[in-house]
């Protein structure tokens, strides 16, 4: 039976051509805007770290149109939940870092697994000196990574990875934040396809994933991911920590 309350509001008798391929393939309003973000990374890595100016702002910009296009197929966002919100996304920015640093100290991270050497880190002033180009950089490297990247990622896995690993075939009728032991666990791992730091990667899922069953709130998690994102990178440029924009 599939629970209205998760369910986004699509008339049953499709007249567009969106319409007609969201019924053949519900996954899609999920997996498209986080494809298309993947699709764009690495076409953007072929032009090198010096177009990663333009690079990225693509790659955020066409992700954010294909999610925008797909919008009336999500189901209900929720509430912020302002105060959990908050102290979740600045605990996980601190615990990425420490918890970082602490894995590579211990030496948890061995190749193809290793963070870039120092000689590979990105360095925006190295490409775009110290003017306006610095400014917009930022603009759209943290702007993009607080905004963007938490509705395309929440989207996809908590949305559509959680539920799909409960019932691939029909996610639908799966209710949000449902919790199975399997699906909190292997999607907490997959993490680690998407984040080079895939230690603290996982970590960072399973609090996500803990949050999102306490809050079944789909805004409240796009918050916190921006409030993380937002204070990791703000914390990478102060302190020219580079290591996690290699």
């Amino acid at each position: 039976m599939r629970h209205m309350a998760d369910s986004p509001l699509i008339d049953p008798q499709p007249t567009t051509r969106l319409d007609r391929l969201v019924q053949a393939y519900s996954h899609a309003p999920y997996s498209a805007p986080f494809f298309t973000f993947l699709v764009l990374m690495a076409l953007g890595n072929q032009f090198g770290p010096e177009y990663l100016h333009y690079t990225y702002a693509v790659r955020i910009f066409g992700s954010l149109a294909v999610a925008l296009v797909f919008w009336k197929y999500y189901p209900p966002l929720g509430k912020v939940h302002w105060v959990p919100a908050i102290v979740v996304g600045l605990l996980v920015a601190w615990g990425w870092v420490e918890g970082h640093h602490w894995f590579t100290a211990q030496g948890w991270y061995h190749q193809p697994f290793a963070d870039a050497k120092p000689a590979d880190y990105y360095d925006p002033r190295k490409y775009v000196g110290e003017g306006i180009g610095l400014w917009w950089f930022l603009l759209i490297r943290i702007g993009g990574a607080a905004t963007v990247v938490p509705i395309v990622e929440e989207v996809f896995w908590r949305a559509f990875i959680l539920r799909a690993l409960i019932d691939w075939d029909d996610f639908e009728s799966v209710p949000l934040a449902k919790f199975t032991l399997f699906s909190f666990i292997a999607c907490s791992l997959m993490s680690a396809l998407e984040h080079p730091q895939w230690g603290v990667g996982i970590l960072c899922w399973m609090v996500y994933n803990l949050l999102w069953y306490w809050k079944r709130s789909l805004l409240c998690l796009m918050v916190t991911h921006g409030i993380t994102n937002l204070a990791l990178y703000i914390y990478v440029f102060v302190y020219e920590d580079w290591v996690f924009w290699s």
